[in-house]
């Protein structure tokens, strides 16, 4: 039998200070809070307040907390957070009702459906790439969240969003993830205690999200509404177990929800690819030769999407390098024993997907980049417990195989048309908000020949 260990064997992460904890370095660098944290051990406490808070950065354990133990945890502090916004959307639901709401909107997530969205995928990148100039310096990163907003909008709800409500999106949501992330670290009871400037800013930009977001549930609502594998229409006219069909206010939820993570995480890992492929030129030709080879007229399609070998092996090694999800938690729902440790119920334990996608155990040299560790044999040796972008077990992210889609067909659409030069070789560090991203990230496109 496996001895199972008091918490207290566990390592505490230094720097803990009266009061506050560890609160305030997980707020002001959460990145380099948890890579430091990481570093003393595979499981370790840190304090929230008086809060006593664990943080995993093994994968074993967490496929324990995503997949074999799954039922002993609830979503927990970050999830909670992140209600103002998202209410009881799928991201956020439990148990039955999150089960229910899966099976409602699986279908609009399945393969076939999927690549009907490519039409509207490789459209909305052919608006914006045919619009540069030879030469021209383009933020990559602002670019691509436009983008993902229009695709995941035109795709998945059939409509097209207002450009003020496009900027409103681009401006807004920043605001309120930070404001969650500062929330996971710091009760919002003390946030908002005190009416500061970026708390007002936080509760504002919830309000106009969810105005829009009201707004476009209401408009829909008012069309002749038929059956269809259209996401919305399947929130409008699925009903339940029950011959229950949703309310208003939870499809307003589920569409927050989508909205918030296709515009977060897809431009992430198009813009930190385009990052590396700016300092890999030689990675960069090789796509562009297999683009040409699969797509000789420049026109991306379904049916072509599987040959892109090596685009995908890249697009996986940016995803290693820098996971949009770069972080989350878990709260225990009962005692467990994780690492064996026995953790008590109602505990946070928070899991660090970056520092996983950077152990040396798993991963030769783990900072480089290097695509062909995902080719063959040595791809069936990564654990599929130390590669987790998109989580696992059965609450993986229902999008998958749609940013999976996108981020393929944006890139291939826009690399057979031009060639990326970085503005600077200097490093560009991620920053840490709801999503790990590059900042705005300028780069110099130079017109293909063909």
């Amino acid at each position: 039998m496996t001895a199972v260990a008091e918490p207290a064997a566990i390592p505490q992460v230094p720097g803990r200070l009266p009061l506050i904890g560890h609160a305030y370095s997980m707020w002001k660098n959460p990145l380099e809070f948890f890579q430091k944290a990481s570093a003393q051990g595979p499981i370790v406490k840190l304090w929230l307040g008086p809060k006593l808070a664990y943080l995993v950065s093994d994968h074993e354990m967490l496929y324990d907390i995503l997949v074999r133990k799954a039922k002993s945890f609830d979503k927990g502090m970050q999830f909670d957070r992140a209600r103002p916004l998202l209410g009881n959307g799928i991201l956020l639901s439990e148990g039955d009702f999150h089960r229910r709401q899966r099976r409602i909107m699986q279908p609009a997530f399945h393969h076939t459906n999927i690549a009907s969205y490519l039409d509207i995928m490789r459209s909305a990148a052919e608006d914006v790439f045919g619009g540069w100039e030879d030469g021209q310096q383009v933020t990559m990163y602002n670019m691509f969240y436009e983008l993902a907003v229009r695709i995941v909008i035109k795709a998945l709800f059939s409509t097209d969003m207002a450009e003020q409500d496009i900027a409103e999106v681009y401006r807004s949501m920043p605001t309120v993830i930070s404001g969650v992330e500062r929330r996971a670290a710091i009760p919002p009871a003390l946030l908002d205690l005190v009416p500061t400037r970026s708390s007002k800013e936080f509760h504002a930009a919830v309000a106009r999200l969810r105005a829009i977001g009201t707004r476009i549930v209401a408009d829909y609502r008012a069309r002749d509404i038929k059956p269809s594998n259209d996401l919305m229409a399947l929130l409008f006219t699925s009903r339940d177990e029950g011959n229950e069909l949703m309310t208003d206010k939870q499809i307003h939820e589920e569409f927050m929800t989508l909205l918030t993570a296709g515009s977060e995480t897809t431009p992430s890992a198009m813009g930190w690819t385009c990052y590396l492929l700016g300092k890999h030129p030689d990675v960069q030709e090789r796509i562009q030769a297999e683009v040409d080879e699969v797509f000789p007229d420049g026109v991306v399609t379904a049916k072509g999407l599987p040959k892109l070998e090596y685009t995908r092996r890249v697009v996986h090694e940016s995803l290693r390098l820098y996971p949009p999800v770069w972080a989350l938690g878990r709260r225990t729902a009962e005692e467990v024993e994780i690492g064996g440790h026995l953790l008590p119920a109602r505990t946070q334990v928070f899991y660090s997907i970056h520092a996983i996608h950077h152990d040396p155990k798993v991963y030769d040299d783990p900072e480089r980049f290097d695509p062909d560790r995902w080719k063959g044999e040595r791809a069936k040796q990564v654990p599929r417990s130390a590669f987790t972008p998109f989580g696992a077990g059965v609450r993986n992210c229902i999008g998958e195989s749609f940013a999976w889609t996108e981020i393929q067909a944006v890139l291939a659409t826009m690399l057979a048309r031009w060639t990326l030069r970085p503005v600077s070789n200097a490093p560009v560090p991620p920053v840490a908000m709801g999503a790990l991203v590059p900042g705005p990230l300028p780069m110099t496109v130079v017109k293909r020949t063909r």
